[in-house]
């Protein structure tokens, strides 16, 4: 609940605080952006019968995604759909592991107490009752639109961004700006659903569909291990942020929020560039325009500011009249009509009549000495005056959205460390929105203590667990358990897990065992954080 409580306060329901003019440039950002940004969900989920019991199975979960095309084309995370690219049959396959893995935890002791054959016919007994795929996004006006997987890099690297497709028309469209411009310190908005914004308790069905929007500022450039630039930032970003557009002053999208931190500490947070989305841009062969959508919307939200509500108005009917499902459209033009009427109009004002008269009035005299002078140039011999030139007036210069630079290599940095985030789906429970990237060689799963149910992503770094904050990786708030317990990883390519000198000791598997130092651990394994009830963690491979 600590976490939720430092990264859920977003704007949830930005669009109607409008009224409270001026918007800052910020505010400005986030309002001209948020009705191209939609869930995205890419899951599975199963029913099983074994043995006269019924089990649940999930796998994936949900993420962000924003329109990059008005045609429907969509950017997230690569890992937030890999579930759906992998298919159905390998939705089964993984489906029916997880399925295994749940039966070995809760008959574990009884299933060792049967023959060979016996435990075979068990498992060929398993049933699959149903199956259902999860891949389609959910836009914030509350539509659910089907996708398709149209070009996917790679989960867990630098490449983790794809893009997907809906059928729609006039979407309000994002522009990609070039990321190799960045400097450390340049301020970020990011849009997107964090899990723990959702609140389904607390909030009501609107407010579940508007995106939470989070601000903060480019912390360093890395670079991938696979050599792709990484963007680090202070903005708070979590599970179900994956694939959310970060925005920068222009109002152009320079990274998908995709990596982080579910820790005690937050500030080390990842993006994937818009360098590496463009690539997959142009291996898709899209041709990237700005949105006719997005562009009236945006004057239409100038005129709202200035209080220019007639204008505005008739730029918000262009909005709906080019895409019917945009979110906000509609609540603009009712909060518009209402200022009219409550007589907040910007009336014209009489001085800018008596200037334009004045003008008219100058261009009338200067025709005519223009008339004269030509008239003049026709008798022979008459000298022709030189006219001086009339300087243009400037016109004002309206904020820049939807310049599409080309991209370029950021600055080489070291590579980030490592990430670590919840899974998509636990066992038994709702499927959750998808964690960050983690470049993972698996996972562990907390089966028994105050954090059971909670799943870690393991990388090849490892994970730290203890009770000190800032230093574990996986916090466990219960005094049998030492500042720095134990650290689980690779080494030399074997996972171990390493004691770190605690008081109550490290068990695998069972306490009576005795506590352990040093030990590999295979697939399926316990370790045991003190005692049992302390914390237990099973680890999976994979």
């Amino acid at each position: 609940m600590r976490l939720a409580c430092a990264i859920g306060v977003g704007c949830l329901a930005a669009t109607h605080r409008i009224d409270a003019a001026p918007a800052g440039q910020h505010q400005q950002i986030a309002l001209i952006a948020k009705p191209a940004v939609m869930r995205v969900w890419g899951a599975y989920t199963a029913e099983f019968e074994f043995g006269g019991h019924r089990f649940k199975e999930s796998i994936g979960g949900s993420g962000t995604g924003f329109f990059i095309t008005a045609d429907g084309y969509i950017a997230t995370n690569a890992h937030v759909v890999a579930s759906i690219h992998g298919g159905e049959a390998r939705a089964k396959e993984a489906l029916h592991a997880a399925l295994h893995a749940e039966i070995d935890r809760k008959f574990g002791n009884q299933l060792l107490k049967v023959t060979k054959a016996q435990l075979t016919a068990l498992y060929n007994g398993i049933r699959l009752i149903e199956l259902k795929k999860l891949g389609y996004v959910v836009l914030p006006n509350g539509d659910h639109l089907d996708y398709q997987v149209v070009q996917i890099g790679a989960a867990g690297t630098g490449r983790d961004c794809a893009i997907i497709k809906v059928a729609t028309a006039g979407a309000p469209a994002l522009p990609i700006g070039d990321s190799s411009r960045l400097q450390v310190e340049d301020h970020i908005v990011v849009l997107g659903y964090p899990g723990v914004a959702d609140f389904e308790s607390l909030l009501d069905e609107k407010s579940q569909l508007e995106a939470s929007v989070t601000d903060g500022a480019i912390s360093s450039l890395k670079r991938a291990a696979s050599g792709e630039p990484i963007l680090q930032i202070s903005a708070p970003i979590t599970h179900g942020n994956s694939g959310g557009p970060a925005i920068d002053q222009r109002g152009d999208v320079i990274g998908l929020a995709t990596f982080g931190n579910l820790g005690e500490v937050q500030g080390f947070n990842f993006l994937v560039a818009s360098a590496t989305l463009l690539a997959l841009v142009k291996d898709a062969k899209l041709q990237l325009a700005p949105s006719p959508t997005t562009e009236a919307w945006r004057r239409g939200l100038e005129h709202y500011w200035a209080d220019e509500y007639t204008q505005a108005i008739a730029r918000f009917d262009e909005v709906e009249a080019a895409f019917a499902a945009h979110s906000e459209a509609a609540n603009l033009i009712r909060l518009s009509r209402q200022a009219q009427k409550d007589g907040k109009e910007k009336q014209p004002d009489n001085r800018a009549g008596l200037a334009a008269a004045a003008v008219i009035g100058g261009i009338a005299v200067i025709g005519a000495a223009l008339v004269i002078t030509l008239r003049a140039r026709r008798r022979p011999g008459h000298p022709v005056p030189a006219v001086p030139a009339i300087p243009a007036t400037p016109r004002p210069q309206l904020p820049m959205y939807g310049r599409i630079q080309s991209p370029s290599t950021a600055q080489p940095a070291e590579p980030p460390p490592p990430m670590h985030g919840r899974p998509a789906a636990t066992p038994n429970q709702p499927i959750a929105p998808t964690a960050f990237g983690s470049f993972s060689v698996g996972s562990v799963t907390c089966t028994r203590g105050e954090l059971a149910g909670q799943r870690f992503a393991l990388t090849a770094t490892g994970l730290i667990i203890g009770r000190q904050p800032g230093v574990a990786h996986v916090l466990v708030n219960d005094h049998r358990a030492s500042g720095k317990h134990v650290w689980i990883g690779l080494d030399n390519g074997i996972l171990v897990a390493v004691d770190q000198n605690t008081t109550n000791g490290t068990y695998v598997n069972d306490v009576a065992r005795g506590r352990i130092t040093r030990t590999a651990l295979r697939d399926g394994d316990v370790v045991i954080v003190g005692e049992p009830d302390c914390l237990s963690l099973q680890v999976k491979l994979g």
